[in-house]
């Protein structure tokens, strides 16, 4: 080969770098980011804690909690005086046993009373707060299809007031992400719909608990 041939194969070997490099360029630009995956954060504990629902459930179990401490308190104090009125009668006699009978059956009713209670509120509790989570998946998802978002992950700021160091590492290692650009947060935007649709459907009204 003479050197022109290799230089005319050099030049021809030079334009193919380039024409692919161009095509490679293009495309990165063509299917850059708008065409990627793109990806916001939403912080999930604070979007429960200030969704107006969650406050308004917490609210209306306190009141729950309050009936039926109120009640409970009532029942002990029928088991109290039937005990001092037993206190009354001979233990030998057939009112005392009468009596006795009367007591055992108030408190195995008391005690059926307490555990069915305890028993409802957890069930109930767990009924909302799946519904409560599903509300805010729905919220997150409308939010995200809004702005073009295909993948949204958690983030959640380090509680840095704990006092075990242990509970203060488990944090820092189980955090999802690191660092993300506040434009990528959605957090304000999911808290806004899902409080404007709680609204909508009513309020703190549409709340029912222990009912």
């Amino acid at each position: 080969m003479n050197a022109r041939t290799s230089g005319l194969a050099v030049v021809a070997t030079a334009a193919l770098v380039w024409a692919l490099a161009a095509g490679y360029n293009h495309a990165q630009q063509a299917g850059g980011p708008s065409a990627g995956t793109r990806v916001g954060v939403v912080d999930l504990v604070r979007v429960f804690n200030e969704f107006e629902q969650t406050k308004a459930l917490n609210a209306e179990m306190e009141r729950y909690k309050l009936r039926v401490a109120e009640e409970k308190q009532a029942k002990e104090e029928k088991l109290e005086v039937e005990r001092n009125t037993l206190q009354g009668f001979a233990p030998d006699s057939a009112e005392y046993a009468q009596r006795m009978r009367a007591l055992k059956k108030m408190m195995i009713d008391y005690k059926a009373w307490v555990a069915v209670e305890r028993e409802n509120m957890t069930d109930e509790h767990r009924a909302w707060i799946e519904r409560t989570y599903a509300a805010v998946m729905e919220g997150i998802a409308a939010v995200a299809r809004h702005n073009g978002i295909q993948v949204v992950v958690t983030r959640e700021e380090l509680e840095t007031s704990v006092p075990e160091t242990e509970t203060l590492l488990k944090q820092i290692l189980n955090r999802k992400v690191v660092y993300a650009d506040p434009e990528l947060d959605l957090t304000d935007a999911v808290l806004v719909t899902l409080n404007d649709l709680f609204a909508k459907k009513g309020g703190a009204k549409s709340i029912k608990f222990g009912q």
